[in-house]
Parts: C-alpha cells; sequence; structure tokens
C-alpha cells in the first residue's frame, strides 16, 4: 500500500453537512456581522480559497475562530441528521480491512464527528478534531510524532484548497474529493496528488490490487 495513514476531512469529504450549515448560515451572519451571501454568490465562493472568502463575506480575520465555534456549537446542539455521503462507510471499511491506520482531522467537533459517523466511528484509529481554519498542519505533525508515521507514508484528504496547503505545509501527500466544498476545477489547478471524483475512485488507487 503506497501509505500507512490516511488523514481526512470530515465537513465535505466524509459528511454531507453543507446543506446544514446554509440553513444557519444568515442567522450566523446576522449574529457576527458579516454578509449573507446571495445565492449565485456561493458557487462563485466555491473557487475560492479561504482567505479569498473571508476577505469577500467582510469577514476580519480575528472573527473567524468565534464564528467557526459558533457552527460547532450550533451543530452540537441540533443534532442534525446529516448523512455521509453515499459509499463512504463502505471506502472506510475496505481501507481499514487492508490494513491502513484511519485518522479524521477536521475542524468540527469530536461529539459531532463521532455522532455522525455512527457505527463507522469504531473504524478510525485517531481524532484530531477542533482545530481552527489553519491548524490541520499542527495537528498533521502531532499525529506524526506520536504514532511514528512519517509525513511521506501519510495521505491527507479533503475538499477543499487549505486541506492541500495543510497537507503540503506539514511534508504529507494531499488529496482531494470531488463532492465537497471547494469546486473540482479549483482544486485541480492546486495540482494535489489524487483528485478522487467518486467515493469508488479511493477504493480504485488506494487498495492494493
Amino acid at each position: 500500500m503506497p501509505y500507512q495513514w490516511l488523514a481526512f476531512d470530515f465537513d465535505g469529504t466524509l459528511a454531507n453537512t453543507l446543506p446544514w450549515f446554509d440553513t444557519v448560515l444568515a442567522s450566523v451572519a446576522k449574529k457576527y456581522g458579516f454578509r449573507n451571501p446571495a445565492e449565485d454568490e456561493k458557487d462563485l465562493l466555491r473557487h475560492r480559497d479561504v482567505r479569498q472568502i473571508l476577505s469577500t463575506l467582510d469577514i476580519p480575520f480575528w472573527k473567524a475562530p468565534a464564528i467557526l465555534m459558533e457552527f460547532r456549537q450550533r451543530m452540537q446542539d441540533a443534532t442534525p441528521d446529516v448523512p455521509l455521503f453515499d459509499g463512504m462507510e463502505q471506502v472506510l471499511a475496505a481501507l481499514k480491512e487492508a490494513g491502513y491506520q484511519i485518522a479524521v482531522l477536521s475542524s468540527n467537533s469530536e461529539s459531532n464527528v463521532r455522532r455522525t459517523l455512527g457505527q463507522a466511528a469504531v473504524m478510525i484509529d485517531q481524532y484530531r478534531c477542533g482545530s481552527d481554519l489553519f491548524g490541520k498542519a499542527s495537528r498533521l505533525k502531532t499525529l506524526y510524532r506520536q504514532t511514528g508515521c512519517t509525513p511521506d507514508a501519510c495521505l491527507l484528504i479533503g475538499d477543499e484548497i487549505r486541506d492541500i496547503e495543510a497537507a503540503r505545509e506539514s511534508g504529507c501527500h494531499a488529496a482531494s474529493v470531488a463532492w465537497g466544498y471547494n469546486h473540482p476545477d479549483a482544486l485541480s489547478v492546486k495540482e494535489p496528488d489524487y483528485l478522487f471524483r467518486t467515493p469508488d475512485d479511493i477504493r480504485a488507487q488506494l487498495l492494493p490490487i
């Protein structure tokens, strides 16, 4: 197998949380005083990185941690019925059976992640949750130190440009999924090591034949 550890992002990669986030976006924008994007603008934002999105929505950088925490807490309080993407539970099971170690790295809380994963939570070896917008690189470095994994033996799989940046900052390989937040065209420009178009692509490219 090409890697020892597979580190998955959660929101937009394993779980389809974006529709729920959309339901609370307007009220969070009102509470924290940032601009709520119009529907036609949301697709344009999918082509931008986090810094560009913050600037477009008039969110000062210092407000971002509080806004992120607000979304986490609302999800915890509401316990919404958020599904995993079709096929992801089966993909995790196949990867685990093949011998991969699996981690979840997320800005979301561990309790939200575990609840959404349900029975699939037992397949996760390490949870590194609650990071800030740009905290995944440091979480990856901690994972290396505590597990003995070398960066070249780890693959970070995510749906955003910032996931590619975090992988490169920490020295590991980067994979992007086409079904999450950032548009596939925006991801491909950043040249990740893999661009998975469907969950089955993960199985096809990472499992030994």
